[in-house]
């Protein structure tokens, strides 16, 4: 019998795997074993889960995740959003996937990744009294409406909104730290993933600027960049996900990715 055909979506920052049913059903229907993991105390309930993942770095995401890939019997296809998006290329880095995209990825070490968004969106924990022990706390459904889901119907924006968790504050001062390059969290290994990469933007994603994609695809031996138009950052959702499908679903055809 055939190995199956694995996909891994890895979600991002204050989020659930199970917000990534959607596009876990298009994989699903196109005749792939898609798996949407659920990063480290993320499952739990808000409050109960906050002070669990406050201290939580990148390593600690990134080593479960490598476990999860090592126990699947044949390589998969990484696929990563937003922080996921960093994650997925740490995990490359440390394991043989067929080929890595990274949707909206968060900033790897040495990139300037800020915008005026994602500054007003961060600063308030960061002024925090030794904000790298505590929980970073969901965006209100105003700021997830007005700097995330800027794009999306009311409806959708709200489902996503409901589902978010407390996300890691330690993992934010990794990534500011990562600018200079004083921490080592979010350094990949791009001579490592000679694979086929698909980096992804989003045309009016208010977070992660059109520049980070194309410098993260530059870094690779077979690096590709493309544009999602009229999205914001929530690619995987609404409206976007079919337009953000047939890019992957393109991508996968030129490189022979999971050929079928």
């Amino acid at each position: 019998m055939a190995a199956a055909k694995h996909v891994v979506l890895i979600h991002g920052s204050w989020s659930r795997g199970e917000q990534l049913a959607p596009a876990r059903a298009a994989f699903e229907e196109r005749g792939y074993t898609a798996h949407t993991p659920t990063l480290r105390y993320h499952e739990l309930p808000m409050e109960d889960g906050a002070m669990k993942v406050a201290a939580l770095s990148l390593r600690d995401y990134a080593d479960d995740l490598v476990a999860f890939v090592n126990s699947l019997d044949s390589p998969p296809l990484l696929i990563g959003h937003s922080m996921g998006g960093l994650l997925a290329q740490l995990v490359a880095a440390r394991t043989r996937p067929v080929g890595l995209v990274a949707a909206c990825p968060g900033p790897v070490a040495g990139t300037l990744g800020g915008t005026p968004s994602s500054l007003h969106m961060t600063m308030p924990h960061m002024l925090r009294p030794r904000s790298w022990t505590k929980p970073w706390r969901k965006p209100t459904l105003d700021q997830f409406r007005r700097w995330i889901a800027n794009t999306q119907p009311e409806d959708i924006a709200r489902e996503i909104h409901d589902g978010l968790v407390n996300e890691s504050g330690r993992y934010l001062w990794e990534l500011l730290l990562a600018v200079p390059r004083l921490s080592k969290a979010t350094v990949v290994d791009f001579a490592a993933v000679t694979t086929p990469v698909l980096v992804m933007w989003a045309e009016f994603d208010r977070i992660v600027p059109a520049r980070v994609a194309r410098r993260t695809a530059a870094r690779y031996q077979h690096g590709t960049c493309v544009e999602i138009p009229q999205s914001d950052h929530m690619v995987f959702s609404g409206a976007a996900l079919p337009i953000t499908m047939s890019y992957i679903d393109d991508w996968m055809a030129r490189n022979h990715v999971l050929a079928r």
